[in-house]
Parts: C-alpha cells; structure tokens; sequence
C-alpha cells in the first residue's frame, strides 16, 4: 500500500465514491418516495387513474350537464375522464374520479345520469361506486341506454377536509381495440351529476 503513489489513491476513492452514489441511486429506484396515487399509477399499476389537482369548486344541490354544450366540469374530473362531448363525458380505463368541494356534515345524495358504452361486450356495465374511500353502492349501465340514479352517502363518508372524492371503478371495462393498454378501456358515458343533502 505504501509504494502506490497519491493518484492511484486518488483513482481508487474516487471509483469508491462513485460506486457508492450509483449504489445510492439504485436503492431510489428500488425505493422510490413517491405519493400514493403515484405509486399505484406508474409502479404498481393497480390504477387507471392518476388524479391531477382540481379545485372541485361546486354549489351544492346544484346538477350539472356534462355534455360539450353543458357546464364547464373540468375542476371536478381529476382523472378517468375524456373531454366532454355531446353523448356526455366518456369514462376512460378501470377508474374514473369525481371531486366536490362541498361544506356538508349530514348524508348526501349523489346523482348520476350514465349511459353505457356500445362497444362489443357484456350486456351491462357493472360501476361500483365509493365515496373518500367508502363502498356505497353498485348500478349498473346498459349500453345505449340512459339512466339516473341516486346514491346514498352516509355521513360518516364525509371527511373533515371539506371534499367529496367519488371514484367509479369498472370491472366490466371494454377493450376498444385489440393491443389497447387498459388505461384507454371504456365503460360509461356521464351526462349529468348533482350533489344533494339527503
């Protein structure tokens, strides 16, 4: 070790010190610090919804048209949605997101106007619905067909921070093409929705 001169030192702390930042970075990769929502989107894919930040900005009681000549709904769809068009706002993968923000302390009433897609598939689709993470029910959609229905949320379904997060999930979602990644599947079509007390 003493007859190696202070460059050949040099060379190995600095090969030991790069070593250990490409160890460093690696564990990052393995373990990445990343939101929940993140994690479930891109790493583990158990979701076909990243939710992008909304205001969900809504009067309460107030029904809302989702169609393209209807009311501008964009802060209240963070994800699972195309644009509005005029058969309604098209669910997009195994997961559409509602968000309303909404001062409420009692049970609500959640209405939906769905209408299924006509894509090759089953006969019905199957939504299963939850509010801030709480199951409250499952309808289901007949493709062409268009339908209202009313939800109940109990009021133990509501949290403190002032929003009512609604996902629809989608066992059922249809494939529109062969080789389609499954965040491009389609279900429902949205023409109306209302929040209301019970």
């Amino acid at each position: 070790m003493s007859d190696r001169s202070p460059l050949t030192l040099g060379a190995y702390t600095l090969a030991a010190i790069l070593a250990l930042f490409e160890l460093a970075v690696l564990w990052q990769a393995l373990n990445p610090n990343v939101s929940a929502d993140y994690r479930a989107y891109y790493i583990d894919r158990t979701t076909t919804c990243l939710p992008q930040p909304v205001t969900g900005e809504y009067a309460l009681g107030t029904e809302l048209d989702f169609r393209s000549e209807g009311d501008e709904t964009r802060e209240l769809r963070p994800c699972g949605w195309t644009g509005p068009a005029g058969d309604g706002t098209h669910s997009v993968g195994e997961t559409s997101r509602l968000r309303f923000a909404v001062d409420a302390n009692g049970p609500l009433t959640l209405m939906l106007e769905l209408t299924g897609v006509t894509l090759p598939g089953p006969a019905q689709q199957r939504v299963l619905i939850s509010a801030n993470g709480q199951d409250i029910g499952e309808i289901a959609v007949t493709p062409d067909k268009t339908e209202r229905f009313a939800i109940s949320i109990p009021a133990n379904a509501l949290d403190d921070d002032g929003f009512v997060d609604i996902k629809l999930d989608y066992p059922d979602a249809i494939s529109p093409g062969k080789r389609v990644s499954n965040t491009y599947w389609r279900s429902v079509k949205l023409t109306a929705a209302s929040l209301s007390p019970a």
